[in-house]
């Protein structure tokens, strides 16, 4: 085992070559060489918000893509912010009025971002108060949210879509009350760890038995038992890649098994399904390390490469964090996945271009295509963090 981690090891340090330019970032598995790869990253990215595709159900900074990377990005100040990015965080926050992205039909997305202000508010945590008289409600519009003013808007939100939320016999798709529903495996990461965090703050545990009936609900109807994998959604279930293979998404499952790592974090230890989500995190993962490619990388399609041979980085980054949470948390044993994660680590740090840009990250979709290294977009980068600061606190630990 320590000979092939070596070798792995010796094989991150070697320079990688893209395009003919010599890869100027170390894979080297130290705090310092992690540090600086996410840190240019993210401040690459903070720089270079996109605008395309940040319309009305994406709205910028609010919008569910940038509300993933924004909320990763306050996790990763939590491991350094030697870069100032958090107050970078604050202001935009507080630019944003601590709101929600306006209410959509994809409701688990308008409250990815909600996960960034639950994260501010938890720098000083404030007791909820009543003000009794309002003499002046624009002047005293401060005081009126009270000690929760910065979640205030999540929690309102949260309580509208739980009392509100459609009820049908299944998830299909097609239905358009659905579309209200967690119905695309996606939501999972969107919405769940958002209603668990929020139900930790307020200790009310409507927040949290909501989540976790719904979070079953989607994987009773998404999760393929046999190939221990998520479909996207159920118009997926029917359909075959060219190889005859099932189409399971890259990026969706990826989205599940980095949800289930940071709802996990967010649980009580005693909570009844606790238990039941760390089985089907180690049941995924068994099944994810299978996939990875030579390379380190994860494809837009996990069961035929062949037609979609590019990497993929937001699906290997946020593998990369389930694999590393999973070592950092026993869940995953050392002999087994750590070779996988430091190769998983090698390929996310050669895929960052010069100056901090993450490539090879599909854009907004749903379903596999064919990438090519420059494209870019915030959850990638978003999944780069978090794997950095699991990897961090890894080699703190001084297993490694």
């Amino acid at each position: 085992m320590k000979k092939t981690l070596h070798i792995l090891v010796l094989a991150a340090l070697l320079p990688a070559c893209t395009g003919g330019k010599t890869e100027r970032y170390s894979a080297g598995l130290t705090v310092e060489a992690v540090v600086r790869v996410v840190n240019d990253a993210v401040g690459w990215q903070l720089d270079n918000m996109p605008e395309q595709g940040r319309e009305v159900y994406n709205p910028r900074h609010t919008g569910w893509a940038d509300g993933v990377f924004l909320s990763a990005v306050a996790e990763w100040t939590l491991t350094d912010d030697s870069r100032g990015f958090r107050e970078r965080l604050r202001t935009i926050a507080a630019d944003c009025d601590y709101l929600p992205a306006p209410r959509t039909l994809n409701p688990a997305n308008d409250i990815a971002v909600s996960m960034l202000y639950a994260n501010l508010y938890l720098e000083n945590p404030q007791p909820q108060y009543i003000i009794d008289t309002i003499t002046d409600f624009q002047g005293q519009l401060e005081e009126l949210r009270g000690g929760w003013k910065i979640i205030t808007p999540t929690i309102e939100r949260l309580d509208y879509q739980m009392k509100y939320y459609p009820e049908l016999e299944t998830l299909d798709f097609y239905q358009a009350q659905n579309q209200e529903r967690w119905c695309w495996c996606d939501a999972l990461y969107m919405a769940a760890p958002t209603y668990a965090l929020i139900a930790n703050i307020t200790g009310k545990d409507e927040y949290r038995e909501f989540m976790d009936r719904e979070f079953w609900r989607t994987t009773a109807e998404l999760y393929d038992p046999e190939e221990r994998l998520f479909y996207r959604d159920t118009r997926f279930v029917a359909m075959r890649e060219a190889n005859g293979a099932k189409v399971f998404w890259g990026r969706g499952n990826g989205w599940v098994a980095a949800a289930i790592a940071r709802l996990v974090d967010l649980l009580p230890e005693d909570y009844p399904s606790r238990e039941k989500y760390l089985s089907l995190f180690a049941d995924m993962m068994s099944r994810i390390v299978t996939l990875q490619d030579a390379r380190g990388y994860w494809h837009t399609s996990l069961l035929d490469p062949e037609s979609y041979p590019s990497p993929e980085t937001s699906a290997t980054g946020f593998y990369t964090y389930a694999l590393w949470w999973g070592l950092n948390n026993g869940v995953l044993d050392r002999e087994t996945y750590l070779p996988h994660a430091v190769k998983a680590w090698t390929a996310m740090v050669e895929a960052v271009h010069p100056g901090g840009k993450l490539g090879w990250v599909q854009p907004i979709g749903d379903a596999p295509e064919n990438i090519t290294a420059d494209k870019n977009e915030v959850y990638g980068t978003a999944a780069l963090a978090l794997a950095g600061a699991e990897i961090v606190e890894y080699i703190n630990s001084g297993r490694l």
